[in-house]
């Protein structure tokens, strides 16, 4: 019998065998641990699958079931660093550059395919309809999302640093060389380019949309340097400079672009490249803010976890004893997630609700930010996907 399309490599079939035999025998065979600390009545089972331990009971209390336990391809000595939900397909990316899809639906494998070196530098992975946009810093290479199969390949102007933002036909980068890159998906040639000073190390930001093909694109350099640009044209539409440079992504809320600066402060920027607003704190910033368009969540030095008005940049609450990221939403609580321990928020006031303790896990994030579900990955590259709790 010939082997199936999607596996890629004598490794890959070797790989999916092993996994299909995983995942029969957790279906018939579980271990549970009883916590020792709570009394018989409460005692939560944590049930290891791989290698990976979940307490179920925590991530109820956190708001999810858990629905799937999946197991991408992940090679030897190598770490996944990437998960990426894109509609009917996770994808995921090991550091030897193989790209799994799984079933959304039941976290089968779908297909998995090393699509470069083990030593290429992947920086992004996006879908478009029926292609998987795969982000090489040096070429651009399109996937089926049905098969994997490797559709074509485009080089780059420039080196890239940064995922993409998609828009109008046009994959706009952030380079090494500090250019503002906008790469045509139609003859994979440069559209336009934009330089700043420093290189561009974060993903540039849709600030605002200005017609159906075109938006107002924000990106900074490590100057400190920051520039508003149209999408379509190139066209320089505002610019500034910020004192240091920034170790987050930007963001966009009220039509603003916001930046967690090096230089202590927390900045709103407008498309004319004024400032809106400055909240200053007193460390650098380094964990990467988040929004859901009215509010932005930022830790703000020794001030911990604070809610900004996005359009005033009034500060509305601050929790000095909490660390960490907003990662999302659930049943109007904040996700918080600091790479070990998992909190759930009061919206209004910032008080902790819940906290857990989430050991051996290196990747924690969302779907989309309003009550979507929740994608674990443990530091073996064991992924697990939770659904809200009805």
């Amino acid at each position: 019998m010939a082997n199936p399309p999607f596996l890629r490599s004598p490794a890959l079939r070797l790989f999916l065998s092993g996994a299909a035999l995983m995942l029969g025998g957790c279906a018939t065979k579980s271990t549970a641990k009883a916590t020792e600390n709570n009394p018989p009545a409460k005692v939560a089972p944590v049930e290891s699958i791989g290698g990976y331990a979940i307490n179920d009971a925590n991530f109820l209390e956190l708001g999810y079931r858990r629905d799937w336990t999946a197991f991408p391809y992940v090679g030897k000595k190598e770490k996944l660093q990437m998960l990426q939900p894109a509609g009917d397909a996770v994808l995921t990316l090991e550091s030897g550059s193989t790209i799994t899809a799984l079933e959304t639906s039941n976290g089968a494998i779908r297909w998995a395919n090393e699509v470069a070196t083990p030593l290429a530098r992947i920086v992004g992975l996006n879908r478009v309809g029926d292609k998987i946009f795969v982000s090489e810093d040096s070429e651009l290479i399109f996937l089926s999302a049905t098969n994997g199969d490797t559709l074509n390949r485009q080089d780059y102007s420039r080196v890239v640093n940064t995922p993409p933002v998609i828009i109008g036909g046009l994959c706009i980068y952030g380079t090494t060389t500090g250019h503002v890159l906008a790469h045509r998906l139609d003859l994979g040639l440069s559209r336009w380019s934009f330089l700043l000073k420093g290189a561009i190390d974060h993903k540039p930001v849709s600030v605002m949309p200005l017609d159906s093909d075109d938006a107002v694109i924000g990106a900074v350099s490590q100057s400190g340097q920051y520039v508003f640009l149209s999408s379509k044209t190139g066209k320089p539409l505002g610019r500034g400079e910020i004192f240091a440079g920034i170790d987050t992504d930007p963001i966009a809320a009220q039509g603003l672009m916001i930046v967690a600066g090096r230089d202590q402060s927390l900045w709103g920027l407008r498309p004319n490249g004024e400032v809106a607003w400055r909240v200053r704190a007193d460390l650098p910033l380094s964990r990467q803010p988040s929004t859901d368009g009215k509010t932005v969540w930022c830790q703000m030095g020794t001030e911990g976890l604070c809610a900004i008005d996005a359009a005033t940049g009034k500060i509305l609450w601050s929790n000095r004893v909490v660390e960490g990221t907003v990662i999302g939403t659930r049943a109007g609580g904040l996700l918080v997630w600091n790479g070990s321990l998992a909190l759930i928020l009061d919206r209004d006031r910032g008080d902790i609700v819940r906290s857990f303790v989430v050991p051996n896990t290196a990747i924690l994030q969302t779907d989309k930010f309003e009550d979507g579900n929740l994608y674990a990955v443990s530091d073996k590259g064991v992924v697990v996907r939770f659904v809200p709790r009805s």
